[in-house]
């Protein structure tokens, strides 16, 4: 009676959780091992994110508290705190096995100021490429199920994980960001033919130092996109015009179209070769 009792007060208290701080997250919580190891302490106890990094590797636990992270420095820390917490995310964001875990440090870094996130964002979403599958037909079946190939992630969460760092990387604006985005936005995405002549359906690819076979349209509309935060950059103003001018397809052609007028100030229409025109004449009407 008492083991049903508590039961049923933990259960109300979930709920009464779910209304609190969302679905999603309360759902991850209450699934988690150390809820269910110690559910009042896991409810009701706001643990220190940065000491959670340090001595919990539970997935949910390191997810969850790098979420609720805060930079250090920005919010009276220490230089010492600051460097450990940038050397825990890089290190997550690079090389841990669990892809949702890489996902959440790329956000905490994103949201840092620290000028080290920058090359760090870089490396990851390089180091996201090298978990792709790279046997062609491992590639494609991954590509179609969603089953994870031998060579690592599936191929949705390279994309997703590549995604989130350009993302990070145009809110950051390096110059090394800056040469990986215009790498990203100026290849095209072709469909792949493989050996055979029979093309695959759904598959695109994207040549680059980290493989091919990754559905990778995604990927370079959040380049793209990303480009739109190097307000005034010459480098920036004419990699988007030339994909206006040269692409086909009308996704790339609009998100370069919106990333040429926020970052221009200018309203001309989506035509590549009227920006081209503006372009020549110093940039002026």
């Amino acid at each position: 009676m008492a083991r049903q009792i508590a039961r049923a007060w933990l259960g109300g208290a979930a709920a009464c959780a779910l209304g609190l701080t969302g679905c999603a997250g309360t759902y991850d919580l209450i699934t988690s091992q150390r809820f269910k190891d110690r559910p009042f302490h896991t409810l009701f106890v706001t643990e220190d994110p940065m000491e959670v990094l340090e001595k919990v590797q539970e997935g949910d636990d390191r997810i969850r508290a790098m979420r609720n992270l805060k930079e250090p420095k920005e919010n009276g820390g220490t230089q010492a705190q600051q460097d450990r917490v940038i050397a825990i995310l890089q290190e997550s964001a690079t090389v841990d096995k669990r892809p949702l875990v890489r996902m959440a440090a790329v956000e905490a870094l994103a949201r840092f100021k620290d000028p080290r996130v920058g090359p760090i964002l870089v490396a990851t979403y390089h180091q996201a490429g090298q978990t792709a599958p790279k046997d062609p037909d491992i590639t494609a079946a991954a590509a179609l199920t969603g089953v994870k190939g031998a060579g690592g992630f599936p191929l949705e969460t390279v994309a997703n994980l590549q995604c989130r760092s350009l993302e990070g990387i145009g809110e950051h604006r390096t110059p090394e960001g800056l040469q990986l985005l215009v790498q990203a936005a100026s290849t095209p995405t072709e469909k792949p033919k493989p050996a055979g002549g029979v093309e695959t359906a759904g598959l695109f690819s994207l040549e680059a130092d980290f493989g091919t076979g990754v559905d990778r349209i995604d990927v370079r509309l959040s380049a793209i996109r990303a480009l739109g935060n190097y307000d005034k950059d010459p480098t920036a103003i004419r990699t988007l015009i030339a994909v206006l001018k040269t692409d086909k397809d009308v996704a790339v052609r609009g998100r370069a179209h919106e990333s040429l007028v926020k970052i221009t100030g200018q309203d001309l229409p989506c035509d590549g070769n009227t920006w081209q025109a503006w372009l020549d004449k110093g940039g002026k009407k």
